[in-house]
């Protein structure tokens, strides 16, 4: 696909948005969709809740939690008894000192053993390893009616019996991981917010900004965000500082800090009144000064502008989901001039049997066709989900790759959910990199002649959501090497099984 270049991303962005908004919909008012991850990546409701307006609910509302812990809503709990589900955590959701002020605490703790062969594909002399991730979070959320708010959150994040290297994502020892105050600048009635402080941000399907919860420890950034908030419209704008975990600092029990050299600033903007759909545009900036290195080996300053937009839904059997993002901007003074592009979709037979769901997608990003140029064409993956996307070995970015997938989805029952996945992945231009999980290249071959199949993978989760509170996830992955890894270095094959319980209150 050497003809996609910066001014026909421009173009195909556009194109897409525009065909994407002419596509059938359905009559029901629920804006989500799945893709073919098998990840529910369930929309979140506003983060400043309008008030409900008063209907006949079809069952009666209980616990539900969200992705987003500051989303958690429980001001059903004001209704008599018999308007709700009772909860053994009832108590602690809904304390009420007077009329204006409410406090709920919340929280969780989940543990993973993870055994995990040939994670490097063998570029550690350690081939396989046998590991435990556990985490604790614990939150309080304070309000005083509808114009003030403070939310805080805990966290301890550990990795027991890791023999390999530990990353940042794996501990986080007894810190603040979210502290901000809320307050709606125009009064109460009026929906509009300011949050500053520590928080976490997760938009669209997270494909580029993510608070990436498989990790043991979650991302969050310092920062501020105006937002507003109607029937129509979600909007969003914010500028941010990333929180980076020092181990080291960890070690001697010093408190996270954001990184003094990354900005973050944006707008994301969702429509909400297409039937049974979502409608996402945005634009987002990332200035670095850490004098990082690019795709073509040079080091300097990071300036790099994505804007993009995403549609998805259901319609009938039918659920799709589809999103466009070009880049523009300076690294280390070569132009950026980069792009991606992510289908997903599927077809659920109702009528039949554990309800399957037969999936497709794919994954493209572009990448640097010569490194000898001035032109940066490496896509900039920003703060991603790339685990729900593109293998769950942790593999790739979404950088230099084009990555489809089939999978199938089974129910056996409205508890189990059965979800088996195969991916292929191919280098979008030869002479540039293999990018691990975390964006940074891993292999190269600058000559171009390694060829251009990554590899394969194939991907079995299990998943028992016990009742309200608990959930049991059993994984394996398999992931074979193509003749690019074998050409780049060792090339074993990787094998990664998980078993994770987590417990929400």
């Amino acid at each position: 696909m050497p003809f996609m270049h910066f001014h026909a991303s421009c173009r195909a962005t556009a194109l897409l948005t525009v065909a994407l908004l002419a596509a059938p919909a359905a009559s029901a008012q629920v804006p989500t969709s799945q893709p073919a991850s098998g990840f529910a990546l369930t929309p979140e409701p506003t983060s400043a809740p309008v008030k409900p307006v008063a209907s006949a609910p079809t069952k009666l509302p209980g616990p539900k939690y969200f992705l987003l812990r500051y989303n958690d809503d429980f001001r059903y709990l004001d209704g008599p008894a018999g308007s709700y589900t009772p909860d053994l955590f009832d108590p602690l959701k809904n304390i009420r000192f007077g009329e204006d002020w409410r406090l709920r605490f919340g929280g969780e703790y989940r543990v993973r053993i993870e055994s995990n062969t040939n994670e490097t594909l063998g570029s550690f002399d350690r081939t396989q390893d046998t590991y435990a991730p556990h985490r604790l979070y614990a939150h309080a959320d304070l309000h005083y009616r509808e114009l003030f708010r403070v939310f805080v959150e805990t966290i301890n994040a550990r990795i027991e019996d890791r023999d390999t290297p530990k990353r940042p994502i794996d501990e986080n020892r007894w810190d603040f991981h979210q502290l901000f105050g809320d307050v709606r600048v125009l009064g109460e009635e009026v929906p509009l917010t300011l949050r500053v402080g520590r928080q976490e941000l997760a938009y669209g399907a997270e494909r580029l900004v993510s608070i990436l919860d498989w990790a043991n420890a979650r991302r969050r950034f310092d920062g501020a965000k105006l937002f507003w908030s109607d029937e129509a419209w979600n909007i969003d704008v914010w500028y941010m500082r990333p929180i980076v975990i020092d181990l080291a600092l960890q070690r001697n029990r010093e408190m996270d800090h954001y990184d003094e050299d990354q900005h973050f600033y944006g707008a994301y903007a969702t429509y909400k009144k297409i039937p049974n759909h979502v409608l996402d545009v945005y634009f987002l900036a990332l200035v670095n000064r850490g004098d990082v290195r690019n795709a073509n080996g040079e080091v300097g300053d990071l300036s790099v502008y994505t804007y993009g937009a995403r549609f998805g839904g259901k319609s009938g059997a039918w659920d799709y989901d589809a999103e466009a993002s070009g880049q523009f901007g300076r690294w280390a003074g070569d132009y950026v001039q980069a792009w991606q592009l992510a289908l997903d979709g599927g077809y659920t037979l109702k009528d039949v049997s554990w309800t399957p769901r037969l999936g497709a997608g794919v994954d493209i990003a572009s990448g640097d066709k010569n490194p000898n140029d001035e032109s940066h064409g490496t896509f900039n993956q920003l703060f991603p989900l790339a685990h729900a996307y593109l293998g769950f070995g942790d593999q790739f970015a979404r950088e230099n790759i084009i990555a489809p997938n089939v999978s199938l989805t089974l129910k056996p029952s409205q508890k189990v959910t059965l979800l088996s996945r195969y991916s292929a992945f191919w280098a979008y231009h030869l002479r540039d990199a293999l990018y691990g999980v975390s964006g940074a290249p891993s292999r190269r071959n600058v000559n171009g002649v390694s060829g251009a199949e990554f590899g394969h993978e194939i991907d079995v989760t299990l998943n028992y959501a016990i009742d309200a509170h608990q959930s049991v996830l059993l994984g394996w992955t398999h992931f074979w090497s193509g003749e690019f890894v074998r050409q780049t270095g060792p090339s074993d094959n990787q094998d990664f099984f998980y078993l994770m319980y987590t417990i929400k209150f």
